[in-house]
């Protein structure tokens, strides 16, 4: 099983509604699998401002991506 997501699992309570819930099923979902977490600008968006990931003023990454909407 692929699960794929654009939140990290600290926000996952935001998308159930119950952060409880999100991490019964984040314990449950990684009890036996490999995390790959892929960081950078999605490929899908390349060359638009939606989708990148936001530097700080040193230029490190930072774990939220850009707002697809305000």
């Amino acid at each position: 099983m692929i699960v794929s997501s654009n939140k990290p699992f600290s926000r996952w309570g935001e998308v159930f509604g119950d952060d409880a819930v999100a991490a019964a099923m984040i314990d449950r979902l990684v009890h036996h699998a490999e995390v790959v977490n892929l960081k950078g600008d999605s490929y899908r968006l390349k060359g638009r401002e939606l989708g990148k990931v936001p530097r700080d003023e040193s230029g490190r990454e930072t774990e939220e991506l850009t707002p697809l909407a305000k």
